[in-house]
């Protein structure tokens, strides 16, 4: 019984995942498709870091990350937007641009 659980569990964890990576604005109320909010998050992170930090130097300082991500919520009114949205589409837009 007990491995049932745990490759429900998995499997629940992968689809969770695997959801995550695509990234619909309209799911968070953002009247955008995903390459708009991809290039508008992108050029956020241009203006705050004016080209000073690197992606992954950011992420390495998690408290900056984390500045950043409540500072494109509030600019854009976008409250219910998980950081790890945020920063993964900058990621993503990053490794395949």
């Amino acid at each position: 019984m007990a491995t049932v659980s745990s490759t429900s569990h998995a499997a629940f964890y992968a689809r969770f995942l695997m959801a995550r990576q695509s990234v619909d604005p309209n799911d968070y109320g953002i009247p955008m498709n995903k390459e708009e909010f991809t290039d508008q998050m992108v050029d956020e992170f241009g203006q705050y870091t004016r080209g000073q930090l690197s992606f992954d130097e950011m992420l390495l300082r998690p408290r900056t990350a984390l500045h950043f991500c409540d500072t494109v919520r509030q600019r854009h009114g976008y409250y219910d937007l998980p950081d790890d949205i945020i920063l993964r589409v900058i990621m993503t837009r990053r490794k395949s641009p």
